[in-house]
């Protein structure tokens, strides 16, 4: 069948979202793979009918489909290529004034492929064979990634304190993360954004905010993984091969995590609310919200590495829209859970703000870069995307504004609909990323990623407990021991680094955190 009937069309279709999945397994969830891998094979399969019928020739005309998608996904790289050459980015200002670029390109490589070549079954075979070999390179690491994330590993459990546990006081509890959200010295020393008129917005509520409060780990699926399972990954993953490059095992710990185990023991309701981050995906909640609306992230980097007009445009908007519906939605639906209700709630939020992209101004009104397309990218990651410093510190105070606007008014809502006094934790998974290099801990301003938000509204017995210098992972511990007498020791206070392409090779940079009067 590879050497004489042309089937190569639906390889190269196949080809381009496979590969874009294949390197992201970790990230992105296989359903949001389905709709991208249909769309290009129904459109690579009606263009090979319509030049089969035009030439009368069905291995033209899937020459013609091949070279066609082929060129369409070729386009999202040649355009990052001519960004980062400015000789060539002179010619081009945005990526759609290449379209005639192209089309001119398109034209005379189909003209070739279509020609009445005399080997043409030779053809047939060799771009059949091609296409198979393609395509089986990221079906091989797909599969090679499943089966990494799922082989052997195992979880320790995380058992209750020795003591009886006194449930007579089970207050809802709220725990929200506002991602990437810095600690005040490090935003005023890195970012130039003074957020004193929120701290000490908590501060009048009688929240008790850690003045030297810094995350455990600078990526959010490590720092959520171990704040909401109370332990340190290494402790939490028995097995934990520092090698590993999946973070699927992470998604797990998230979605099925001790504090919820926990609190769903003692009677609690697990409700969760999330923005769209593939990764924060609590499917086992009793309640999950995630008011996901337009396209997805996949979709969207699919389509934009196309030439179509409307791709770098329709799409990205599309997404800078849902981003801002999606947080608005989250923050009200927050602020609805504390209404009512006899069972006890453990509601766990997890928005992504002000962590990048920048969707709000500092007054709430919708802004999207300049330059660059949609993309959840930070540290130096958000520089190579096409962004730049002076964007980078504008979006980042400006969002965290509005989101700080925003959480006190919520603060005030909870403590009016709440039928008895909550305990509210707002909380950085770690801190803003200007000066994060993702693979090297020496080029990273430490003091910078890793100084988080930390803000507990705690009955008396607990925030007798709470220290300034206390991280994430010890949350939790200090609240049960304070809430309900179990006995959960405290943990060290550390920080590790970890880079993007090897998230489990902990390097640890307690000794390099400053204090906030040195910062």
């Amino acid at each position: 069948m590879l050497a004489k009937r042309p089937i190569h069309p639906v390889f190269f279709a196949l080809y381009p979202v496979l590969a874009l999945y294949s390197l992201n397994t970790a990230l992105i969830p296989i359903g949001d793979v389905v709709l991208p891998l249909l769309a290009t094979l129904a459109v690579t399969c009606a263009l090979w009918g319509v030049l089969t019928l035009a030439f009368k020739n069905a291995a033209r005309g899937a020459r013609g489909a091949s070279v066609s998608v082929i060129l369409v996904f070729l386009d999202g790289h040649v355009w990052e290529f001519v960004q980062r050459n400015p000789n060539i980015h002179d010619y081009f200002f945005n990526k759609d004034s290449m379209l005639w670029a192209w089309f001119a390109v398109w034209l005379v490589a189909m003209i070739a492929a279509c020609w009445k070549w005399k080997k043409s079954d030779q053809m047939t075979r060799g771009m059949n064979v091609g296409g198979l070999a393609l395509v089986a390179i990221p079906i091989l690491s797909i599969c090679a990634s499943w089966f990494t994330a799922w082989r052997g590993t195992t979880v320790r459990e995380m058992t209750e304190g020795s003591v009886k546990l006194d449930t007579s006081n089970r207050p809802d509890i709220f725990y929200v993360i506002l991602d990437g959200y810095g600690r005040s010295d490090a935003l005023k020393r890195v970012i130039g954004f003074s957020n004193d008129w929120f701290i000490k917005g908590l501060e009048d509520r009688g929240f008790f905010v850690a003045k030297e409060g810094h995350s455990n780990y600078c990526q959010t699926e490590l720092s959520l993984s171990s704040s909401l399972n109370m332990n340190y990954l290494p402790e939490i993953l028995p097995n934990l091969d520092p090698s590993w490059e999946d973070r699927k095992i992470l998604d797990r710990l998230i979605d099925k995590n001790g504090v919820a185990s926990y609190l769903r023991r003692i009677g609690y309701r697990y409700e969760a609310m999330t923005t769209g981050f593939p990764s924060v995906h609590p499917a086992s909640a009793d309640l999950w919200q995630n008011d996901a609306k337009g396209i997805s992230l996949f979709a969207g980097v699919v389509l934009g590495e196309t030439p179509l007009p409307a791709s770098s445009g329709l799409a990205y908007m599309s997404q800078f829209v849902s981003r801002r519906l999606m947080i608005q939605a989250a923050l009200e639906n927050i602020g609805a859970a504390a209404v009512g209700g006899t069972q006890p709630r453990f509601v766990f939020a997890h928005i992504l703000a002000p962590h990048p992209p920048f969707v709000f101004g500092p007054n709430g009104e919708p802004i999207r870069p300049a330059r660059m397309g949609y993309t959840y990218v930070d540290g130096n990651h958000f520089f190579q995307n096409g962004g730049t410093p002076e964007e980078y510190k504008k979006g980042y105070a400006g969002q965290a504004t509005y989101l700080s606007n925003k959480v006190l008014a919520l603060v005030d809502q909870i403590l009016k609909s709440s039928p008895r006094p909550p305990i509210i934790i707002f909380q950085g998974d770690h801190g803003s990323k200007l000066r994060l290099d993702q693979e090297d801990a020496d080029k990273t301003d430490v003091n910078e990623c890793f100084p988080n938000l930390n803000a507990y509204l705690v009955p008396a017995q607990v925030r007798a407990k709470l220290y300034d210098s206390i991280t994430p992972v010890n949350s939790f511990r200090m609240i049960f021991d304070g809430l309900f007498g179990d006995k959960m020791p405290q943990l060290p206070d550390k920080s590790y680094y970890s880079g993007w392409s090897s998230p489990f090779r902990f390097v640890d940079i307690t000794k390099r955190l400053k204090p906030a009067s040195l910062n």
